[in-house]
Protein backbone atom coordinates (compact mmCIF):
# COMPACT_ATOMS: atom_id res chain seq x y z
CA UNK A 1 0.00 0.00 0.00
CA UNK A 2 2.84 2.65 0.96
CA UNK A 3 4.68 2.20 -2.56
CA UNK A 4 0.79 2.22 -4.24
CA UNK A 5 -0.12 5.65 -2.61
CA UNK A 6 4.01 6.92 -2.92
CA UNK A 7 3.36 6.78 -6.79
CA UNK A 8 -0.18 8.00 -6.58
CA UNK A 9 0.82 10.98 -4.99
CA UNK A 10 3.03 11.80 -7.60
CA UNK A 11 0.22 12.35 -10.29
CA UNK A 12 -2.48 13.42 -7.29
CA UNK A 13 -2.16 16.90 -8.32
CA UNK A 14 -3.16 16.36 -12.18
CA UNK A 15 -6.08 14.63 -10.92
CA UNK A 16 -7.78 15.97 -7.88
CA UNK A 17 -9.20 19.33 -6.67
CA UNK A 18 -7.48 21.13 -4.40
CA UNK A 19 -10.34 22.90 -2.70
CA UNK A 20 -11.70 20.35 -1.05
CA UNK A 21 -12.66 20.34 2.88
CA UNK A 22 -9.98 18.82 5.20
CA UNK A 23 -11.89 16.37 7.40
CA UNK A 24 -10.75 13.10 8.88
CA UNK A 25 -13.38 10.56 8.50
CA UNK A 26 -12.13 7.14 9.75
CA UNK A 27 -9.91 5.48 12.27
CA UNK A 28 -6.40 4.91 13.32
CA UNK A 29 -5.63 1.50 13.05
CA UNK A 30 -5.24 0.75 16.50
CA UNK A 31 -8.98 1.95 16.47
CA UNK A 32 -10.34 0.31 13.54
CA UNK A 33 -13.40 -1.52 14.34
CA UNK A 34 -13.44 -5.00 13.97
CA UNK A 35 -15.69 -6.63 11.55
CA UNK A 36 -17.35 -10.18 10.47
CA UNK A 37 -18.01 -12.20 7.54
CA UNK A 38 -21.22 -11.78 5.53
CA UNK A 39 -22.33 -8.62 8.09
CA UNK A 40 -23.11 -5.28 6.87
CA UNK A 41 -21.26 -2.56 7.92
CA UNK A 42 -20.93 0.98 6.66
CA UNK A 43 -18.07 4.14 6.01
CA UNK A 44 -18.34 7.20 5.39
CA UNK A 45 -16.44 8.69 2.63
CA UNK A 46 -16.14 12.60 3.52
CA UNK A 47 -13.68 14.63 0.89
CA UNK A 48 -9.93 15.74 1.92
CA UNK A 49 -8.14 17.79 0.00
CA UNK A 50 -5.02 16.86 -1.98
CA UNK A 51 -2.92 18.80 0.27
CA UNK A 52 -3.92 16.65 3.59
CA UNK A 53 -2.83 13.53 1.57
CA UNK A 54 0.51 15.08 0.71
CA UNK A 55 1.74 15.75 3.97
CA UNK A 56 1.21 11.73 5.23
CA UNK A 57 3.75 9.89 5.90
CA UNK A 58 3.46 6.87 3.90
CA UNK A 59 5.96 5.03 6.07
CA UNK A 60 4.06 4.99 8.99
CA UNK A 61 0.17 4.95 8.17
CA UNK A 62 -0.88 3.67 11.30
CA UNK A 63 -1.21 7.17 12.90
CA UNK A 64 -3.38 8.01 9.66
CA UNK A 65 -7.11 8.36 9.71
CA UNK A 66 -7.71 5.92 6.92
CA UNK A 67 -8.56 3.07 8.65
CA UNK A 68 -12.41 1.61 8.16
CA UNK A 69 -12.50 -1.55 9.79
CA UNK A 70 -10.17 -4.35 10.99
CA UNK A 71 -11.12 -8.13 9.48
CA UNK A 72 -9.62 -11.64 10.51
CA UNK A 73 -10.45 -14.19 8.53
CA UNK A 74 -11.39 -17.71 9.95
CA UNK A 75 -9.96 -20.02 6.80
CA UNK A 76 -7.57 -19.07 4.12
CA UNK A 77 -9.38 -17.98 1.25
CA UNK A 78 -10.03 -15.39 -1.33
CA UNK A 79 -12.53 -12.60 -0.01
CA UNK A 80 -14.61 -9.98 -1.46
CA UNK A 81 -15.23 -6.17 -0.26
CA UNK A 82 -18.88 -5.32 -1.47
CA UNK A 83 -19.71 -1.61 -1.89
CA UNK A 84 -23.47 -0.71 -2.53
CA UNK A 85 -21.80 2.88 -4.01
CA UNK A 86 -20.93 4.56 -7.57
CA UNK A 87 -18.55 6.47 -7.57
CA UNK A 88 -18.86 7.74 -10.45
CA UNK A 89 -21.21 10.84 -12.00
CA UNK A 90 -20.25 13.20 -8.99
CA UNK A 91 -19.84 15.87 -11.58
CA UNK A 92 -16.98 17.27 -9.69
CA UNK A 93 -12.96 16.27 -9.99
CA UNK A 94 -12.12 13.28 -7.25
CA UNK A 95 -10.61 10.09 -6.62
CA UNK A 96 -11.27 7.16 -4.19
CA UNK A 97 -8.21 5.10 -3.44
CA UNK A 98 -9.34 1.49 -1.21
CA UNK A 99 -6.85 -1.22 -0.05
CA UNK A 100 -6.73 -4.13 1.78
CA UNK A 101 -3.94 -4.17 3.40
CA UNK A 102 -1.97 -6.19 6.59
CA UNK A 103 -0.74 -6.16 9.54
CA UNK A 104 2.73 -4.35 7.80
CA UNK A 105 0.34 -2.27 5.69
CA UNK A 106 1.17 -4.20 2.41
CA UNK A 107 -1.09 -4.18 0.16
CA UNK A 108 -3.66 -7.19 -0.80
CA UNK A 109 -5.78 -5.96 -3.34
CA UNK A 110 -6.27 -2.11 -4.13
CA UNK A 111 -9.25 -0.17 -6.26
CA UNK A 112 -9.11 3.16 -7.92
CA UNK A 113 -12.14 4.81 -8.73
CA UNK A 114 -13.92 8.05 -8.95
CA UNK A 115 -14.99 10.25 -11.86
CA UNK A 116 -11.95 11.26 -13.98
CA UNK A 117 -11.40 13.10 -17.37
CA UNK A 118 -9.84 11.14 -20.18
CA UNK A 119 -6.89 12.86 -19.91
CA UNK A 120 -6.61 11.84 -16.32
CA UNK A 121 -7.07 7.82 -16.64
CA UNK A 122 -4.19 8.24 -19.07
CA UNK A 123 -2.26 9.19 -16.17
CA UNK A 124 -3.80 6.86 -14.18
CA UNK A 125 -3.13 4.21 -16.49
CA UNK A 126 0.03 4.87 -17.71
CA UNK A 127 1.30 4.56 -14.13
CA UNK A 128 -0.21 1.01 -14.32
CA UNK A 129 -3.56 1.61 -12.41
CA UNK A 130 -7.04 0.75 -13.49
CA UNK A 131 -10.33 2.81 -12.96
CA UNK A 132 -13.49 1.88 -12.09
CA UNK A 133 -17.15 2.99 -10.83
CA UNK A 134 -16.50 1.04 -7.70
CA UNK A 135 -14.14 0.03 -4.93
CA UNK A 136 -15.65 -3.34 -4.72
CA UNK A 137 -12.49 -5.85 -4.94
CA UNK A 138 -11.29 -9.26 -3.76
CA UNK A 139 -7.86 -10.94 -2.48
CA UNK A 140 -6.64 -13.82 -0.84
CA UNK A 141 -6.54 -13.52 2.99
CA UNK A 142 -4.91 -15.96 5.45
CA UNK A 143 -6.46 -17.16 8.13
CA UNK A 144 -6.15 -16.07 12.05
CA UNK A 145 -4.18 -12.54 10.63
CA UNK A 146 -5.41 -9.51 10.78
CA UNK A 147 -6.52 -7.55 7.13
CA UNK A 148 -7.39 -3.47 7.22
CA UNK A 149 -10.03 -1.79 4.83
CA UNK A 150 -8.18 1.49 4.15
CA UNK A 151 -9.92 4.17 2.14
CA UNK A 152 -8.43 7.51 1.23
CA UNK A 153 -11.32 9.89 -0.93
CA UNK A 154 -9.88 12.56 -2.24
CA UNK A 155 -12.08 15.78 -3.69
CA UNK A 156 -15.29 17.37 -3.75
CA UNK A 157 -18.21 14.16 -3.39
CA UNK A 158 -18.42 12.54 0.16
CA UNK A 159 -20.97 9.89 0.85
CA UNK A 160 -21.89 6.79 2.40
CA UNK A 161 -21.33 2.95 1.57
CA UNK A 162 -22.67 0.23 2.98
CA UNK A 163 -20.07 -3.01 2.88
CA UNK A 164 -20.37 -6.53 3.41
CA UNK A 165 -17.51 -8.92 3.04
CA UNK A 166 -18.02 -12.61 1.70
CA UNK A 167 -15.72 -15.69 0.50
CA UNK A 168 -15.59 -14.82 -3.31
CA UNK A 169 -16.19 -17.24 -5.58
CA UNK A 170 -14.12 -17.40 -8.54
CA UNK A 171 -15.03 -16.58 -12.51
CA UNK A 172 -12.23 -18.26 -14.17
CA UNK A 173 -11.03 -17.02 -17.42
CA UNK A 174 -8.25 -18.37 -19.35
CA UNK A 175 -6.02 -16.07 -21.24
CA UNK A 176 -1.78 -15.56 -22.67
CA UNK A 177 0.33 -12.40 -21.27
CA UNK A 178 3.13 -12.44 -24.31
CA UNK A 179 6.74 -12.15 -23.56
CA UNK A 180 7.34 -9.12 -24.11
CA UNK A 181 11.25 -8.24 -26.61
CA UNK A 182 12.52 -5.19 -25.29
CA UNK A 183 13.58 -3.09 -28.71
CA UNK A 184 16.91 -1.25 -27.07
CA UNK A 185 18.16 -4.01 -24.45
CA UNK A 186 17.30 -7.90 -23.60
CA UNK A 187 18.11 -7.08 -20.15
CA UNK A 188 15.10 -5.51 -20.11
CA UNK A 189 12.81 -7.98 -21.81
CA UNK A 190 9.86 -9.53 -19.63
CA UNK A 191 8.46 -13.16 -19.02
CA UNK A 192 5.12 -14.07 -20.55
CA UNK A 193 2.52 -16.32 -19.42
CA UNK A 194 -0.43 -19.18 -20.01
CA UNK A 195 -2.65 -18.42 -17.12
CA UNK A 196 -6.12 -18.67 -15.88
CA UNK A 197 -7.32 -15.65 -14.13
CA UNK A 198 -10.61 -14.25 -12.67
CA UNK A 199 -12.10 -11.03 -13.37
CA UNK A 200 -14.98 -10.86 -11.23
CA UNK A 201 -15.68 -8.04 -8.22
CA UNK A 202 -11.43 -6.86 -8.71
CA UNK A 203 -10.46 -10.44 -7.89
CA UNK A 204 -6.40 -10.42 -8.15
CA UNK A 205 -6.47 -14.02 -8.69
CA UNK A 206 -3.76 -15.47 -11.53
CA UNK A 207 -2.31 -18.93 -11.83
CA UNK A 208 0.04 -19.25 -14.41
CA UNK A 209 0.07 -22.86 -16.08
CA UNK A 210 3.07 -22.00 -18.62
CA UNK A 211 5.59 -19.30 -18.55
CA UNK A 212 7.05 -17.78 -21.53
CA UNK A 213 10.34 -17.11 -20.69
CA UNK A 214 11.78 -14.11 -21.77
CA UNK A 215 14.30 -13.63 -24.75
CA UNK A 216 17.81 -13.72 -23.27
CA UNK A 217 20.17 -13.64 -26.43
CA UNK A 218 19.79 -13.28 -30.31
CA UNK A 219 23.19 -13.91 -32.51
CA UNK A 220 24.06 -14.26 -36.37
CA UNK A 221 26.12 -16.58 -37.79
CA UNK A 222 28.12 -14.25 -39.19
CA UNK A 223 28.82 -10.59 -37.92
CA UNK A 224 30.94 -9.85 -40.93
CA UNK A 225 31.29 -10.96 -44.85
CA UNK A 226 33.23 -9.71 -47.99
CA UNK A 227 31.49 -7.66 -50.80
CA UNK A 228 30.68 -9.72 -53.61
CA UNK A 229 27.37 -8.29 -55.00
CA UNK A 230 25.16 -10.44 -53.70
CA UNK A 231 22.69 -10.44 -50.54
CA UNK A 232 24.44 -11.48 -47.59
CA UNK A 233 22.01 -13.16 -45.20
CA UNK A 234 23.45 -14.66 -41.58
CA UNK A 235 20.95 -16.81 -39.55
CA UNK A 236 19.53 -15.93 -36.37
CA UNK A 237 19.30 -17.64 -33.49
CA UNK A 238 17.17 -16.96 -30.30
CA UNK A 239 17.44 -18.33 -26.91
CA UNK A 240 15.51 -17.41 -23.78
CA UNK A 241 16.28 -17.22 -20.15
CA UNK A 242 16.48 -21.34 -19.69
CA UNK A 243 19.16 -21.20 -22.77
CA UNK A 244 16.54 -23.23 -25.23
CA UNK A 245 16.20 -21.94 -28.85
CA UNK A 246 13.10 -19.97 -29.82
CA UNK A 247 11.22 -21.80 -32.39
CA UNK A 248 11.27 -19.25 -36.28
CA UNK A 249 7.43 -19.77 -35.67
CA UNK A 250 7.64 -17.35 -32.87
CA UNK A 251 9.28 -14.60 -35.23
CA UNK A 252 10.35 -13.14 -38.73
CA UNK A 253 13.57 -11.76 -40.34
CA UNK A 254 13.90 -8.61 -42.70
CA UNK A 255 17.19 -7.65 -43.96
CA UNK A 256 18.17 -4.17 -45.10
CA UNK A 257 21.24 -2.81 -46.56
CA UNK A 258 22.23 -6.23 -46.75
CA UNK A 259 24.58 -6.51 -50.30
CA UNK A 260 26.77 -3.00 -50.68
CA UNK A 261 29.71 -2.36 -48.61
CA UNK A 262 28.45 -1.06 -44.92
CA UNK A 263 26.57 -1.70 -42.06
CA UNK A 264 23.46 -4.15 -42.86
CA UNK A 265 21.06 -5.12 -40.45
CA UNK A 266 17.85 -7.57 -39.98
CA UNK A 267 15.02 -7.08 -37.84
CA UNK A 268 13.86 -9.59 -35.92
CA UNK A 269 9.82 -9.15 -35.42
CA UNK A 270 8.19 -11.38 -32.60
CA UNK A 271 4.81 -12.81 -33.22
CA UNK A 272 2.71 -15.63 -31.36
CA UNK A 273 3.80 -15.75 -27.94
CA UNK A 274 6.33 -12.80 -28.08
CA UNK A 275 5.60 -9.02 -28.71
CA UNK A 276 8.25 -6.57 -29.77
CA UNK A 277 11.30 -6.67 -31.92
CA UNK A 278 14.67 -6.27 -32.32
CA UNK A 279 17.31 -5.35 -34.81
CA UNK A 280 21.07 -6.65 -34.86
CA UNK A 281 23.93 -4.86 -37.47
CA UNK A 282 26.92 -7.18 -39.09
CA UNK A 283 29.16 -5.50 -41.49
CA UNK A 284 29.60 -6.26 -45.34
CA UNK A 285 33.67 -4.90 -46.31
CA UNK A 286 35.13 -4.21 -49.07
CA UNK A 287 36.98 -6.98 -50.70
CA UNK A 288 40.70 -7.20 -50.35
CA UNK A 289 44.06 -7.05 -52.41
CA UNK A 290 47.34 -8.81 -52.92
CA UNK A 291 50.72 -7.58 -52.90
CA UNK A 292 52.61 -8.03 -56.32
CA UNK A 293 55.88 -7.01 -54.86
CA UNK A 294 58.14 -5.27 -52.24
CA UNK A 295 61.56 -3.83 -54.21
CA UNK A 296 64.34 -2.90 -51.94
CA UNK A 297 65.57 0.79 -52.09
CA UNK A 298 67.95 2.49 -49.85
CA UNK A 299 66.53 2.84 -46.86
CA UNK A 300 63.05 2.16 -47.90
CA UNK A 301 61.51 0.07 -50.55
CA UNK A 302 58.71 0.01 -53.02
CA UNK A 303 55.44 -1.70 -53.12
CA UNK A 304 53.37 -2.75 -55.45
CA UNK A 305 49.71 -4.52 -55.19
CA UNK A 306 46.67 -5.64 -57.77
CA UNK A 307 44.17 -2.64 -58.08
CA UNK A 308 40.54 -3.38 -56.76
CA UNK A 309 38.18 -0.81 -57.83
CA UNK A 310 34.50 -2.33 -56.87
CA UNK A 311 33.05 -0.82 -53.72
CA UNK A 312 36.88 0.79 -52.57
CA UNK A 313 37.69 4.21 -51.56
CA UNK A 314 41.89 3.59 -51.44
CA UNK A 315 44.43 1.40 -49.64
CA UNK A 316 46.30 1.18 -46.27
CA UNK A 317 49.67 -0.01 -46.64
CA UNK A 318 51.45 -1.33 -43.35
CA UNK A 319 54.94 -2.49 -42.40
CA UNK A 320 56.78 -3.49 -39.24
CA UNK A 321 60.05 -5.19 -37.88
CA UNK A 322 57.78 -7.70 -36.79
CA UNK A 323 55.57 -10.54 -38.56
CA UNK A 324 53.25 -9.67 -35.96
CA UNK A 325 53.12 -6.28 -36.78
CA UNK A 326 53.54 -4.89 -32.99
CA UNK A 327 57.21 -3.55 -33.46
CA UNK A 328 57.85 0.03 -34.96
CA UNK A 329 54.62 -0.44 -37.26
CA UNK A 330 53.40 2.58 -39.80
CA UNK A 331 50.56 2.70 -42.11
CA UNK A 332 50.36 4.52 -44.87
CA UNK A 333 46.88 5.40 -46.32
CA UNK A 334 46.09 6.00 -50.15
CA UNK A 335 43.31 7.88 -50.96
CA UNK A 336 41.46 6.57 -54.40
CA UNK A 337 42.13 3.31 -56.73
CA UNK A 338 44.17 4.81 -59.06
CA UNK A 339 47.46 4.25 -57.65
CA UNK A 340 48.33 0.68 -56.84
CA UNK A 341 52.52 1.24 -55.65
CA UNK A 342 54.02 3.39 -52.96
CA UNK A 343 57.76 4.24 -52.07
CA UNK A 344 58.94 4.22 -48.43
CA UNK A 345 61.82 6.13 -47.53
CA UNK A 346 63.31 7.47 -44.45
CA UNK A 347 64.19 4.01 -42.94
CA UNK A 348 66.56 2.03 -41.50
CA UNK A 349 69.09 0.95 -44.00
CA UNK A 350 70.10 -2.98 -43.84
CA UNK A 351 66.96 -3.44 -41.97
CA UNK A 352 63.91 -6.63 -42.46
CA UNK A 353 60.39 -5.06 -42.85
CA UNK A 354 57.10 -6.99 -42.85
CA UNK A 355 54.73 -5.92 -45.37
CA UNK A 356 51.09 -5.95 -46.15
CA UNK A 357 47.92 -3.98 -47.79
CA UNK A 358 44.82 -3.51 -47.11
CA UNK A 359 41.95 -1.61 -49.12
CA UNK A 360 38.64 0.82 -47.63
CA UNK A 361 35.51 1.94 -48.29
CA UNK A 362 34.43 4.96 -46.58
CA UNK A 363 30.07 4.74 -46.41
CA UNK A 364 28.65 7.98 -44.26
CA UNK A 365 31.76 8.87 -42.85
CA UNK A 366 32.76 5.75 -41.33
CA UNK A 367 35.21 3.47 -43.15
CA UNK A 368 35.33 -0.63 -43.86
CA UNK A 369 38.44 -2.41 -43.97
CA UNK A 370 39.37 -5.39 -46.08
CA UNK A 371 41.36 -7.86 -44.09
CA UNK A 372 45.37 -7.85 -44.61
CA UNK A 373 46.93 -9.28 -47.43
CA UNK A 374 49.33 -11.88 -46.81
CA UNK A 375 52.82 -10.20 -45.80
CA UNK A 376 56.05 -10.09 -47.71
CA UNK A 377 59.07 -9.36 -46.45
CA UNK A 378 62.09 -6.86 -47.98
CA UNK A 379 65.36 -5.70 -46.29
CA UNK A 380 66.02 -2.04 -46.87
CA UNK A 381 69.85 -1.37 -48.95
Amino acid sequence: MKKTISVILSIIMLVCSLSAAVNAYAYKKSEAPEVSQGVSFSVDQVGISAFKLLSIDINDMSNSDFYCAKFIPEKTAFYEFIFDTDYSGSGSVSMLMAFISDENDKYKNYSVCGEFTDEQKAALEEQGFETSKNPTMSAELEAGKPYYLVMVNVGGKSYKSNVIINEHSHHKYSDKEKSYVDSETLENSMDGAYYNACDSNGCNYIDVTKTIYAVKSISLSKTSYVYNGKEKKPTVTVKDTKGNKISTKNYTVKYSKNVNVGTASVRITFKNDYKGYFVKNFKINPKGTSLKSVTAAKKGFTAKWKKQGKKTSGYQLQYATNSKFTNNKKLVTIKGTGSTSKKVSSLKSKKKYYVRVRTYKTVNNKKYYSAWSAAKTVKTK
